[in-house]
Parts: C-alpha cells; sequence; structure tokens
C-alpha cells in the first residue's frame, strides 16, 4: 500500500472513530418522559421518607432527651437485665461503684454536673412526695433545720386528696397557689401530688426532691398503712365512714392469691379512676399526661427519668441513709446543711427512725413477694435508675472511697 493510500486510510478510520465517539442517539418522546416521571417520583419518595424519619427522631428526642446525667453512660437502661448480673449486683452502692471503676467513668464524675439545684431562680424547694417512702421522717428533718437554716415549712392538708391527673388549668392554679405562699424567706412546700412541670406558666424554677423505696415493699406498705386505726381515723373524720370488716381483717397474702382487686397488678391497666392508686411511685415523676396512666408501661418510666434527670435535685431513700443524707447537704446546703448531724443527735435524732413505724404490718413471705415482682418490671427499671443516680451523686463527691 503507497503512502498516500495509507494516510486516506488512517483519515477514514478516524472519521468512524468520531463519528461513534460524537454520534447523537435519538429516543422517542416517550422514552424521555418516563425517566422524568421516575426522577420526579423518586425525589418525591426520598423527601417523605426523609421527612417521616425526622419526625421519629424527634418522636425519639422528646422521649430520650439525653442529659448530662446519661452523657456519663450510666443510667437505669443501660445497665439493668442481663448486664446486671455481670457486674456484682449493680444495683447496690459497693456493685455501683465497681462498674464505675471498671469502666473508667468514677472520675469523670463531677458534682456540678450532677446537680440540678444550680437550675434554679428561687430558694422554694418542692417535695412532691410519695406515700410510703419516709417522707414523714424527711419532713420532721426540714422542719428542724428550718429552725437552724433560716426557712419556713409549708405542707398540704391531710384532707386534700393525692393530686393526679390533673388538667393544665388546675395544675396552674396549684402553682400559683404554692407560688403565693412564699414571702422572702427560703421555702420548703410539701404535698402528695404528681410531678408538675412549671416552665409553661412562667414561674421561678423551683428545687425538686422526693424519696423512692423497694417497689413492692412500698405497696405492701401502703396496703397495711390504709388498715392502721390512727389512718381509718383520720379518713373518718374526712368522710364520715368506715370500711366493712372484710376490709380490716384481709391479709396481703390472701389479696394476691385470690387476684383480689385491691392487689391486682396488670400490665398496661389504667388506674385513673381509682383515688387510692399507690401502686406505682413512677406517677409521682411522670406527671399527669395520659402516657403517665397505664401501670408499669415503658412510655410512663421513660417521661418519669426524663423528669427525674431534667428538674430533680436529690431522689433519696431511706434504704441508704449516710449516702442520701451526704448527697442532701451537698447538693442543697441552703436547706440541708446539718442534715446528718441532727438526724444521729442523740437525744432528737431517734424519733426519726420511729415515729412512722407501722407495728401492724406483718412479715409477708419472700413467695409472695417474689410472685408480683414480675408485674413490677418497669417500676424496678426506674427505681434502680433513681439508686443508681443517687449513688453517683455520692461518688462524684466522695471519689476517695474505696470499697
Amino acid at each position: 500500500m503507497s503512502l498516500n493510500a495509507e494516510r486516506s486510510y488512517k483519515m477514514k478510520l478516524r472519521d468512524v472513530e468520531n463519528a461513534f465517539k460524537y454520534r447523537r442517539i435519538p429516543y422517542p418522546k416517550r422514552s424521555v418522559e418516563l425517566i422524568a416521571l421516575l426522577a420526579i417520583s423518586c425525589t418525591f419518595f426520598l423527601f417523605m421518607h426523609t421527612n417521616k424519619l425526622n419526625s421519629r427522631l424527634k418522636e425519639m428526642e422528646v422521649k430520650l432527651q439525653p442529659s448530662e446525667f446519661s452523657a456519663l453512660g450510666l443510667t437505669g437502661n443501660h445497665i439493668s437485665g442481663h448486664d446486671a448480673g455481670k457486674h456484682d449486683d449493680i444495683n447496690t452502692l459497693h456493685g455501683t461503684y465497681n462498674y464505675l471503676k471498671s469502666t473508667g467513668q468514677l472520675w469523670r464524675l463531677n458534682p456540678k454536673f450532677l446537680n440540678n439545684t444550680r437550675f434554679h431562680t428561687r430558694n422554694i424547694l418542692f417535695f412532691n412526695r410519695v406515700p410510703k417512702t419516709g417522707s414523714e421522717t424527711l419532713i420532721e428533718l426540714m422542719v428542724r433545720l428550718g429552725e437552724k437554716n433560716g426557712f419556713q415549712n409549708e405542707r398540704a392538708p391531710f384532707s386534700k386528696p393525692i393530686g393526679m391527673y390533673w388538667p393544665m388549668e388546675r395544675q396552674k392554679q396549684e402553682v400559683t397557689r404554692i407560688m403565693d405562699l412564699q414571702s422572702n424567706y427560703a421555702f420548703v412546700y410539701v404535698e402528695h401530688m404528681n410531678y408538675m412541670n412549671i416552665r409553661p406558666f412562667h414561674y421561678p424554677q423551683p428545687i425538686y426532691i422526693n424519696m423512692i423505696r423497694d417497689p413492692v415493699e412500698r405497696v405492701i406498705s401502703w396496703f397495711y398503712h390504709v388498715r392502721t386505726p390512727w389512718n381509718s381515723l383520720n379518713m373518718y373524720e374526712i368522710t364520715g365512714s368506715f370500711h366493712n370488716r372484710t376490709f380490716y381483717v384481709k391479709s396481703f397474702e390472701e389479696c394476691v392469691l385470690t387476684h383480689d382487686p385491691e392487689c391486682r397488678y396488670n400490665y398496661g391497666l389504667n388506674y385513673k379512676e381509682d383515688p387510692g392508686d399507690h401502686k406505682r411511685q413512677s406517677l409521682f415523676f411522670c406527671g399527669h399526661s395520659p402516657i403517665c396512666e397505664p401501670f408499669n408501661t415503658p412510655g410512663a418510666i421513660a417521661r418519669a427519668k426524663q423528669n427525674v434527670e431534667r428538674d430533680y435535685s436529690v431522689i433519696g431513700s431511706w434504704e441508704d441513709v449516710n449516702v442520701t443524707l451526704s448527697v442532701l447537704e451537698e447538693y442543697i446546703p441552703r436547706f440541708f446543711k446539718g442534715a446528718t448531724e441532727l438526724y444521729y443527735e442523740p437525744i432528737k435524732g431517734l424519733a426519726f427512725k420511729k415515729e412512722n413505724t407501722n407495728h401492724w404490718k406483718p412479715k409477708i413471705s419472700e413467695r409472695i413477694k417474689q410472685i408480683i415482682r414480675a408485674n413490677f418490671s418497669q417500676e424496678y427499671d426506674f427505681y434502680y435508675f433513681c439508686k443508681q443516680r443517687l449513688y453517683r451523686q455520692y461518688f462524684a463527691i466522695n471519689r476517695h472511697l474505696h470499697f
């Protein structure tokens, strides 16, 4: 092949390559419309899916709402259930200490970030006490501390019904009434009522405290408390009548084994119509919302935990006397300075332990307790959550402790 012929062949080959490289392939009009429709559909689907996901995330944020407490990595959910058996009885003071130490969290505890007292804007302490948790003992202690530390004490009368399931208007009336009681002095208010969030009413943020107790032991205590002579006389003055004889001779064990409505603890059961609903202490931390009404449900417990972490300075327990008194003194010194010394005062101190003891309550067998504990799973989760929170507050101010 000659040189010119070879050059001509290469030019033709290049033209063919360019033709394929830059060719325009015509598409039918309907195909273009189909592709555009698919693109729009995909975009709309992604938008709807993202919007739904965003809504779900917001719901979870409301339910969980992590705070400085959960940021430390130790909450009731994190170390309950199957994990509890791995850490030397995690729900005890000793077990919680070992867990925090083994996971490296002990040295990160900081009293500043474990104390909601710093968020209060006025010296008002609000104790919405849970029945049968030793609240009378704490009230008496605060009365005597008021004389030493210069603050006033007010409490609702015995005749006032326990505050449950109030609508927003009623809550506003109660908050206004309580706030109007305060003069220029530091002030404590005590009443059996569900937690109230006062932020929507634009009042100063008070210091919230409360007490807790083993859920089953508390239920048993309430059962026999309402059958004591002194409580019956008090109720007679209010209602003008007594219960029948069957009510007073009924035993707790009989009540449980015969599935008596008074001792029935069914998951999700709504006790809203029961004015003596003392089957769960979480209700006093959950509030007045409909989510709080069903018994032993995750939603009610999640709301109660959220309120505790956000607003309560201290939730103590007489099951851990020294821990509770130490934390109250350290985290709320304006009201509880000298609490431990006064509690153990040789003459007056003994009265705290004896004045509210119910000698009419018999010993209940462990078998009966085990039967009903199974129905208090969520209540125990909340109970241990509060206890572990108390222990963390204690370790934050006592890091030198060694077990």
